[in-house]
């Protein structure tokens, strides 16, 4: 007896396929026909789904860039103590600044989604939707950070949204400590973070 697959496995199946295909071959490198074969469907089947490569890759690259930004707020949240009142100084110091190779890769595949959103309508309407989501997270985060500190210790929350959602490490590994060090670059965003 034939048995029919159930639209969401099939769904799934398809986004796994796609999402290995990216990490293996790149953005550029993924081809709908292979994404097909792995995930045992069929190319018009995906595009059922999907409407086109581009909706394909608005999926896939969206979910990876919203994984990829809750990862961020839960590693820096992580480096904070938790058992006292919150300074400054610790405000920045939990800001990641080591470019560690898998840090390099992330901030790899996050330079190159935002560069295919510029040219796929899908998944720059979905990075808004990202980005709009990574402004409430840390909207929130931020207000119990402001509860947390230690008398006379305030920040300026819009500064920590604006740098935090925008640092850049990948762009340190060109310079290479050239322009700045790592710890010029905390005394930076402690100075500027912190309001009188």
């Amino acid at each position: 007896m034939y048995k029919v697959k159930d639209k969401s496995s099939v769904c799934a199946q398809i986004l796994q396929s796609a999402r290995e295909e990216l990490l293996t071959n790149g953005i550029l490198g993924l081809r709908v026909a292979d994404v097909a074969a792995k995930s045992n469907t069929s190319i018009t089947q995906i595009y059922r789904f999907f409407r086109n490569r581009d909706g394909l890759l608005a999926r896939v690259l969206g979910d990876i860039y919203d994984e990829q930004t809750q990862v961020a707020v839960d590693i820096y949240l992580s480096h904070l103590p938790a058992e006292r009142a919150l300074t400054v100084r610790d405000l920045a110091d939990a800001i990641p600044v080591e470019l560690t190779p898998e840090l390099i890769k992330v901030q790899g595949l996050r330079n190159q989604i935002l560069a295919t959103s510029v040219h796929n309508k899908d998944l720059h309407d979905r990075l808004k939707v990202c980005s709009q989501r990574l402004y409430e997270l840390w909207t929130v985060e931020l207000d119990k950070l402001q509860d947390r500190m230690a008398p006379g210790e305030k920040f300026d929350k819009r500064f920590f949204i604006m740098v935090f959602s925008q640092q850049n490490p990948y762009y340190r590994t060109l310079i290479n400590d050239n322009f700045f060090t790592a710890e010029e670059y905390r005394e930076f965003l402690c100075e500027k973070l912190r309001l009188n």
